[in-house]
């Protein structure tokens, strides 16, 4: 049986394999870079315990994108995106953020292929809400708004790609001539030797 991300609710085999799962992360309230890491196309079904403004069976995208934390700690966060008028303001912000190119009036065209793997920038801030079973405050983080890709250099954990730099070239230092050392001394020539020639009349050692 697969696992879906986006649905807590699914009900699992019992031969399924179990996750992990992953430690709660809350981040600063902040400009972040993501990561898109899972993309599906699903219906909205209205609520009947409440009244939603979303119109009942409303095509819908779900988006989970991972930011990174500032100790290096990974987190996930998923937006969805229902594709009918009133909300198209926020799908062009997001199709923005990921590099879709407007058009002159500012229309984007969605281009879902595009959208798993794709990097952007956001706006995370900090939801604070009541638990529905224990009544306690608690505090969750959530997309405010996907920043246009200019704005990429003022995120959170940004690092502005380096120009290769030229290798630094050591200045060669003149050679220096050294003067000559004059000796007070006169410097020895290297005349050949004459043979000896023997005295006349040597001695004579014969018997």
């Amino acid at each position: 049986m697969t696992m879906n991300a986006n649905d807590e609710m699914e009900i699992l085999g019992w031969d399924d394999e179990v996750e992990e799962g992953s430690p709660f992360v809350l981040l600063p309230a902040g400009d972040y870079p993501f990561v898109v890491v899972n993309f599906e196309r699903g219906i909205y079904e209205k609520p009947t315990n409440y009244e939603s403004k979303v119109p009942a069976n409303c095509p819908m995208a779900i988006v989970t994108i991972e930011v990174t934390a500032p100790d290096g700690q990974k987190t996930t966060l998923t937006e969805k995106l229902f594709l009918y008028k009133k909300m198209q303001w926020k799908i062009n912000q997001f199709f923005t953020s990921i590099g879709a190119p407007k058009s002159a009036d500012g229309k984007v065209k969605m281009n879902w292929n595009m959208v798993l793997g794709s990097h952007g920038t956001a706006k995370i801030i900090i939801n604070d809400y009541k638990d529905r079973k224990t009544g306690e405050d608690k505090q969750s983080n959530r997309i405010d708004t996907f920043n246009e890709p200019a704005a990429a250099a003022n995120a959170t954990n940004y690092a502005q790609p380096q120009a290769p730099q030229p290798p630094v070239q050591q200045a060669q230092q003149p050679t220096q001539q050294q003067a000559p050392v004059t000796s007070p001394f006169p410097a020895p020539t290297n005349t050949p030797q004459q043979p000896q020639t023997p005295p006349t009349g040597g001695y004579n050692f014969g018997g």
